[in-house]
């Protein structure tokens, strides 16, 4: 309930503050694709494939069918629409629960991980734009549990018709399923129905859309000129043709940059930034004891999010953040419910990054630090805080276990 108000209002609000129009390129082709597909259902008309493909004016059509049936069921138009789609992308957060119940955690740590994801920020914000990464991520999530909770055999159904649904809206979260369901596998009888239908379903249906895709690739235009290739598109900075925008994609979009030029929309992504790089510093911990959870949620995800990563870093690369949306979402699932750390260690830890995060912002950004003594002034202080923050939590460490050792 929690999750549905508060992806309601930001839409509402949103769309009331924007007077309806959409603010990114790929909103408005959403929203005029959905209007056409919509008015050509509502005459009458039944529409192929190759219909679908003309109309959305690209070979990943999904979203705008998506969003022209809900226009359609709702007798409404892109309001319309974008609120039914927030509501079920809102039900990630049910779905994030139910994973952790799954994979044997307590209830309390189950709540806490449904409202992290129910309540995060960049899923609300492309919700309320009009993007479909909101429900891509619901659709993830709700795989993953039908795959964790459900017979092998029912989850290999569940998982190609989820893997056939991403192939028209996102291939590279059609390989994190696939790639999650394949983890499961074990050499066993109880496995064969399951793989023989894994098997039959990929080549009839996910092969000849994958080879399509494929013959796609360096031809689809993503807007006008703009031709797709391993590039990425318009916006795109593979990481492997151009290494340097690595801290891009750690580190942005940059919160520090706070500053008259980024007036734009995009400036609400830095509560969800500030998210993502409080997490990284607690990854590792909690992806080794993921990686041990082989009949929850942890291994699964981490194989499926490695392979997405794989397809996410020689495609759309560092600066285009909703292709990461989805990660900086596994993350905080797998952070919650695996972090052996108690809270205040946690949190000490979290304290220490983001000071030495703090420090390249002040070198940084001309906003914080304007002059060269300020930047220097602020680097010293921050070389100061970070010894004395471990030499503190030593010491409550050792008189923590000092204690521990008197009872």
């Amino acid at each position: 309930m929690v999750a549905a108000v508060l992806h309601l209002c930001v839409v509402l609000v949103v769309h009331s503050q924007t007077n309806g129009y959409p603010l990114f390129p790929d909103a408005r082709g959403y929203d005029s694709a959905s209007n056409a597909i919509a008015a050509a259902w509502r005459s009458g008309s039944r529409l192929e494939a190759r219909d679908l493909h003309a109309l959305a004016g690209s070979a990943v059509w999904g979203y705008p069918a998506i969003m022209a049936l809900c226009r359609v069921m709702t007798g409404g138009g892109w309001l319309a629409a974008k609120t039914v789609l927030a509501l079920f992308s809102a039900t990630g957060a049910v779905a994030a629960y139910g994973l952790a119940i799954a994979s044997g955690r307590g209830r309390k740590r189950a709540a806490v991980v449904g409202l992290m994801v129910g309540t995060s920020p960049s899923l609300l914000l492309w919700d309320a734009w009009g993007l479909k990464d909101g429900l891509i991520a619901s659709l993830v999530l709700w795989s993953l549990l039908v795959q964790t909770r459900a017979r092998f055999s029912v989850a290999c159904v569940s998982t190609m018709l989820s893997v056939y649904v991403c192939l028209y809206m996102r291939p590279a979260a059609a390989l994190f399923l696939a790639v999650a369901l394949l983890s499961r596998v074990r050499c066993s009888r109880k496995y064969l129905a399951g793989s023989l239908i894994v098997v039959g379903a990929a080549a009839l249906f996910v092969l000849p859309r994958l080879m399509l895709l494929l013959d796609l690739v360096d031809s689809l235009e993503v807007q006008d000129g703009t031709r797709l290739g391993f590039a990425g598109g318009y916006g795109s900075e593979n990481l492997l043709d151009h290494p340097q925008y690595l801290v891009t994609l750690l580190l942005g979009p940059f919160p520090w940059e706070f500053g008259p030029e980024t007036a734009n929309p995009g400036r609400w992504l830095y509560l969800g930034t500030i998210i993502w790089i409080a997490s990284l510093v607690l990854a590792p911990t909690a992806l080794r004891r993921a990686w041990s959870d082989t009949t929850g949620v942890g291994r699964a995800a981490v194989v499926g999010a490695a392979a997405y990563t794989a397809v996410y870093l020689a495609t759309f690369g560092g600066a285009f953040y909703r292709q990461r949306s989805l990660l900086e979402c596994m993350l905080i699932i797998l952070v919650v419910l695996y972090l052996p750390l108690a809270p205040a260690r946690a949190m000490m830890r979290i304290h220490v990054w983001l000071a030495l995060v703090a420090g390249v912002a002040v070198v940084h950004s001309p906003h914080l630090a304007p002059t060269m003594w300020g930047k220097l002034l602020a680097a010293c202080v921050i070389i100061l805080a970070v010894p004395l923050t471990f030499m503190c939590s030593l010491r409550q460490g050792a008189a923590r276990r000092f204690r521990d050792h008197r009872t």
